[in-house]
């Protein structure tokens, strides 16, 4: 039996949080104290980002949904066929402009209106003050957050780990007979990793409010799609009929490349080894045979597979940014 992780730290937010903006709630003499607690649990977001967008779409929607109610209470009263109205009114609302985050909370505050029957100004304040309490004590609860650096780069070196093996099984697949060497068992383990490592990603860039933290996201796209070009390369392999004397040539490069596979390759020799490679293919005799030439043409798409791959580390070292470069490649 699979056991599920728990969120501890999110767990004793919600219990904290609820508690303190109730009894700020009622230091404060307003009514209905626990309202502020319930906005509060609906505030903490598993991100700090989160958090901070949904309370800014909670106040924005406050305002409208106030609007909306006083507007139907006016002129309806306060009857159930009121609360109709004013949830197919605001419900549209929260579809179309994708506020459906803000719907229960900020109904909740307009029922306080319905059972007092009343629209004075003391209560519209009354529950603006419980939405200030309940929002104010969610955003400081998540101004704490555990950092993940330390799990991101071990997510990293896993991966990398990982890629250095596929390549190096590719390397040995292609000038085997047997293309057993070519399965996909560490292509899948390169998904989960890279699986883990973009949730760790995104759970670091939804922290980060002050700085802009996309470098790994743009590092775990990168890996994915030199995956998919891996991918590739097996499929070819395995269309191989014979072993031609040019794939011990294309083997070798294969264990360069995972030789030297790390973050910090900004690819500048691999190119160039690249480059010596399709010339000493270019060299090579022609194919006799129709077997040859489909051969070839086979080796000729996984060094292609193998230009993208390298293309891919290249145009993502090139686009980094001074500040990335200084806080990330500065060894």
């Amino acid at each position: 039996m699979k056991y599920k992780k728990l969120d501890y730290i999110k767990i004793i937010k919600i219990a904290a949080g609820a508690s303190i903006s109730c009894i700020f709630a009622s230091l404060a003499q307003l009514s209905s104290p626990t309202a502020a607690g319930i906005i509060t649990i609906l505030s903490i977001q598993n991100t700090r980002r989160e958090t901070f967008s949904l309370v800014l779409k909670r106040v924005i929607s406050f305002f409208i949904a106030f609007a909306i109610a006083i507007c139907i209470f006016a002129s309806m009263g306060y009857h159930i066929s009121s609360i109709f109205v004013y949830l197919l009114l605001y419900a549209f609302l929260c579809e179309y402009f994708n506020l459906q985050s803000t719907l229960v909370s900020n109904t909740v505050l307009v029922l306080h209106l319905f059972l007092e029957k009343s629209i004075a100004p003391t209560l519209l304040l009354n529950e603006l003050f419980l939405l200030f309490i309940g929002t104010g004590c969610g955003i400081f609860m998540n101004l704490y957050m555990p950092g993940n650096a330390t799990t991101i780069r071990s997510c990293q070196t896993d991966l990398e780990s990982v890629f250095r093996k596929a390549l190096l099984q590719i390397s040995q697949a292609v000038v085997s007979k047997q293309k057993l060497y070519c399965e996909d068992s560490y292509l899948k383990e390169l998904e989960n990793r890279l699986e883990q490592l973009k949730t760790q990603a995104y759970e670091n860039y939804g922290n980060s409010l002050l700085s802009d933290e996309q470098y790994f996201i743009k590092y775990v796209e990168m890996r994915k799609h030199q995956k998919e070009l891996l991918k590739n390369v097996c499929h070819n392999i395995h269309l191989l009929d014979e072993v031609p004397d040019q794939a011990y040539m294309i083997s070798s490069f294969i264990q360069e490349i995972s030789i030297s596979f790390h973050e910090h390759n900004n690819t500048q020799l691999l190119t160039q080894k690249l480059q010596l490679l399709k010339e000493n293919l270019r060299q090579q005799p022609l194919p006799v045979t129709r077997t040859e030439f489909e051969n070839r043409a086979l080796l000729y798409r996984i060094v292609y597979d193998l230009e993208d791959f390298i293309k891919l580390k290249r145009n993502f070292v090139e686009e980094l940014t001074p500040k990335e470069l200084q806080r990330f490649w500065n060894n």
